[in-house]
């Protein structure tokens, strides 16, 4: 096949089988544009999926890491809703009493805005440090600090005794050598490492597709997690699913015995789960785009006094403009039903989502449309979501794609 990779990024096989190919996607998601012609302009990438025999790994071998910008304009934040901010206070609990986190170092990795730092540090009164290139200073927390830019690989980063690394190890194009310049700095041998992922079993299903986007160069199957893991010095302590299954986890310790083949039934069944996912991505669009995407009228059918509008009745919302909620409006086009698109986060309202163009606003800008239904791409948030509506007086129905 053209264009694949020499060998896969977790195991370093080299049985690389087609999966997908999808087109022209937005190549940043996680960053909004200022003006909806710059929205529209957008750069976009190609999606080229690819799953390894070997471990499950899947991956997309077209990434281009120059078409992908994370600079402090990034805004992937999800700790202005309750259920997330529960869900990051039950992990760093977690994780303090199972490691006894206490008076200790932490470092995190992709540390955004640094609000999972900061509960690590104040559940345990733990001294604290994140790396995130996005970092914009909004954080003045006493014992944390940030460093604006990528961990270094070469093994120089700082000394910690406890490491976070989450939703990052599926951005990097190479994520081994991460890992393995972490392996090196970790001169305490009783350290420990917390990893999360998007679980690709996950994504590779109808409700889980819209997280198939263009920064993520990984998606990690529990098997192609550990493999990778091990193959980097660590001993993988637990591995497990969390967030309804939407999350892969692993918490690892260094180790100077690496590597194993794993389970190979395990392995084989997440290959053939993989396998049937294209026709399951491209009927799930075709039935999106029936229900939301006005057909073509002839030009002696259109009427004069309508303004053009694509919906005679109350049309769709959709709640989240985030990366699901992006790769969602984009799969539909931009002369879809959806008339109006918003978000919790603050840092959202009045700028534009790439591709289509559609401005984000306050939940509360939905009393200005007629809404029929209030889309959502994440049914974790279902109740969260609906409850906020009751309280607004909306009583669209809510529907999760």
């Amino acid at each position: 096949m053209v264009g694949l990779a020499p060998c896969c990024r977790a195991c370093g096989g080299a049985d690389l089988r087609s999966l997908l190919t999808v087109d022209r996607v937005p190549a940043v998601v996680g960053a909004l544009w200022p003006t909806a012609a710059q929205a529209r302009d957008a750069i976009t990438g190609r999606l080229e999926m690819v799953i390894c025999y070997s471990c499950s790994h899947i991956s997309n071998v077209a990434f281009d890491r120059s078409l992908v910008d994370y600079d402090p304009g990034y805004e992937n934040s999800l700790h202005f809703s309750p259920t997330f901010r529960q869900y990051a206070d039950e992990l760093a609990e977690r994780l303090v009493e199972r490691y006894d986190v206490r008076g200790k170092t932490v470092l995190e990795i992709g540390s955004g805005k640094g609000e999972f730092l900061q509960l690590l540090c104040a559940k345990g009164s733990n001294q604290g440090v994140g790396y995130d290139p996005t970092y914009a200073g909004e954080s003045d927390t006493e014992g944390v600090t940030f460093v604006r830019a990528l961990y270094p690989l070469d093994g120089t980063g700082d000394a910690f005794d406890v490491l976070a690394c989450r939703h990052v190890l599926e951005h990097l194009a190479e994520p081994y050598e991460l890992l393995a310049g972490l392996r090196k700095s970790c001169v305490n041998a009783d350290a420990r490492l917390y990893f999360e992922v998007p679980n690709g079993e996950f994504t590779m299903s109808a409700s889980g597709q819209w997280d198939l986007i263009y920064p993520h160069v990984s998606y990690f199957t529990e098997s192609s997690m550990c493999r990778l893991l091990r193959r980097s010095g660590f001993e993988v302590l637990q591995c497990g699913t969390a967030f309804d299954g939407q999350f892969l986890y692993a918490e690892v310790a260094p180790s100077d015995v690496c590597n194993d083949d794993g389970d190979h039934n395990q392995i084989k069944a997440s290959v053939v789960h993989a396998e049937a996912f294209a026709a399951t991505y491209w009927s799930t669009i075709a039935e999106w785009r029936h229900r939301l995407v006005p057909a073509p009228r002839l030009a002696d059918e259109r009427d004069p006094d309508a303004g053009g509008s694509a919906d005679d009745g109350a049309g769709a919302a959709l709640w989240g403009a985030g990366a699901k909620g992006t790769t969602f409006l984009n799969a539909l086009g931009r002369d879809s039903r959806v008339v109006a698109v918003v978000d919790v986060n603050p840092r959202k309202w009045g700028r534009f989502v790439p591709g289509t163009g559609h401005q984000v606003a306050a939940p509360a800008a939905l009393r200005d449309h007629v809404i029929g239904t209030v889309i959502i791409t994440n049914s974790t948030y279902r109740r969260e979501i609906s409850e906020e509506l009751a309280v607004l007086g909306i009583t669209a129905d809510v529907v999760c794609v």
